[in-house]
């Protein structure tokens, strides 16, 4: 009988081990499920789309083109070593050419682990000290189109838009503004940037230099370009 006993009470020992078990992966498993991003829609970079755990708003120091007050405003996250970034900067100015003022972009710097990129982030920070930050974007986004981005030489740069030379290189080598930038990063990755270019268009995230025509993509299928994009949310 006691045999008996101790072998019914190890038995439900052993149920209640297996129950804990079960339990403790299943949080662990709901936790990493809510943490990932929602509806990926295809397998194409260019088609990528996800739903923002909350819309970006302007912030003080954002770099804006068009009205503040526009119906629609777009944050779009550039790498200014990038040929990405540089081609959906083309297609967005384009389009706003053709939409007016109902549209308002927000350029936010990001960088990768390229020397390169990092650098092109700060040039274009300390340009925009000098409130010269949308001539030294043009620079550069032509510099990387005609394939002329490798070592920047930011000395010639900042002669060519015609900067205090002085003031510039301090900003370049000033700590605190470089912290500024990686914080800027820091802050874009939590809100779920992965890369350079990225678009937050209301509640969406976008990630790639989205065509501004429809086009299909690597796994057949139809995706809407940037413009029909654009014009469905200005309905």
């Amino acid at each position: 009988m006691k045999k008996n006993k101790k072998l019914f009470i190890s038995g439900m020992a052993l149920v209640v081990i297996i129950v804990v078990i079960a339990i403790f992966f299943f949080a662990r498993k709901s936790a990493s499920v809510s943490k990932a991003p929602v509806s990926h829609l295809s397998g194409d970079s260019s088609a990528m789309t996800y739903l923002a755990s909350q819309e970006q708003t302007l912030e003080s120091g954002d770099r804006v083109f068009g009205d503040a007050n526009a119906a629609l405003k777009i944050f779009v996250y550039e790498d200014y070593a990038s040929v990405y970034s540089a081609n959906l900067a083309d297609t967005l100015e384009k389009i706003r050419g053709e939409v007016g003022d109902r549209l308002t972009l927000v350029v936010r710097p990001y960088f990768t682990s390229s020397p390169d990129s990092r650098l092109a982030a700060s040039v274009m920070a300390c340009a925009g000290e000098q409130g010269k930050w949308q001539e030294m974007r043009a620079l550069l986004f032509a510099k990387v189109k005609n394939q002329q981005a490798d070592n920047l030489d930011w000395e010639s740069y900042a002669k060519q838009i015609a900067l205090n030379e002085n003031n510039f290189e301090t900003c370049l080598t000033n700590q605190e503004k470089s912290g500024t930038i990686e914080q800027e990063v820091r802050t874009a990755e939590n809100d779920g940037v992965q890369g350079a270019p990225t678009m937050f268009i209301g509640d969406e995230i976008i990630l790639g230099a989205r065509p501004y025509d429809d086009f299909v993509d690597s796994s057949g299928d139809k995706v809407i370009g940037l413009k029909n994009l654009i014009e469905n949310k200005l309905k």
